[in-house]
């Protein structure tokens, strides 16, 4: 019997994501029973700090992985170069222009100009540097706003979940490292697992909504406009009357 064939490239991202997101919507699920399973003993405010850092971690290597899987999807799109929008064209570029550091000089500038001139009819292709994705190990709203802006991912429907995102952020951090203790109870682990579950979730959809719309690619030019048919009788352009 013939092997089945590769999915196409979108189905194979729908579905990674897809695992990623049933993967850890388990260990969110599991890490809340922890926390129950220590309730009325001395115990159960240390599983309930020790879980912060937990959920959070799920959040942000969520959003790592998806982004990844997002690249590599491009990068088996095959689009080339000069069919990419300019934001994801520049985030691709990125250790090009690591390497302009010092004078610039006019030599410098033509080799770029060249390479990148060179280059607009070879595939996308990005560096390992922003394959793995850069979080800044604190996936605060406005770190995720960067990324989405150089992946031209459209993360508004997520905006109304900035202000938790980033009390979970703060938190998170204030308890890794050792600040001073908030009381917590299952409530509030339960409203953070809802929280990150639902972050993962729109950013599922955002991807799925960046793939089917192709948002990564650059907009056609706009068609000229067609001449005005000339009346009967009118004399042409330019002519005399």
């Amino acid at each position: 019997m013939p092997p089945n064939p590769a999915p196409d490239p979108e189905t194979a991202l729908r579905g990674a994501i897809a695992d990623c997101l049933d993967r850890r919507r388990t260990a969110l699920t599991e890490t809340v029973r922890v926390v129950a399973a220590h309730k009325d003993t001395v115990l159960h405010q240390r599983a309930c700090a020790m879980a912060i850092p937990m959920l959070y971690a799920h959040w942000e290597g969520f959003a790592k992985e998806a982004l990844q899987l997002y690249v590599e999807f491009l990068e088996r799109s095959a689009v080339a170069q000069r069919d990419v929008h300019a934001n994801l064209l520049a985030y691709s570029w990125s250790g090009s222009f690591r390497k302009l550091s010092g004078e610039l000089t006019h030599e410098r500038k033509v080799e770029v100009i060249e390479r990148f001139l060179g280059s607009l009819t070879d595939v996308l292709a990005f560096e390992q540097r922003e394959r793995e994705i850069d979080t800044k190990s604190n996936l605060f709203f406005k770190v995720l706003e960067g990324l989405a802006r150089c992946l031209c991912l459209d993360i508004e429907p997520m905006r109304d979940h900035r202000q938790k995102l980033d009390a979970l952020v703060n938190r998170r951090n204030n308890i890794a490292h050792g600040g001073r203790e908030q009381a917590l109870d299952d409530s509030d682990i339960e409203d953070y697992r809802n929280l990150v579950l639902r972050l993962m979730e729109a950013l599922e959809g955002v991807l799925g909504t960046a793939v089917q719309a192709a948002s990564f690619r650059r907009a056609p030019p706009p068609a000229a406009a067609a001449p005005t048919p000339a009346l009967p009788g009118a004399p042409p352009p330019g002519g005399h009357t």
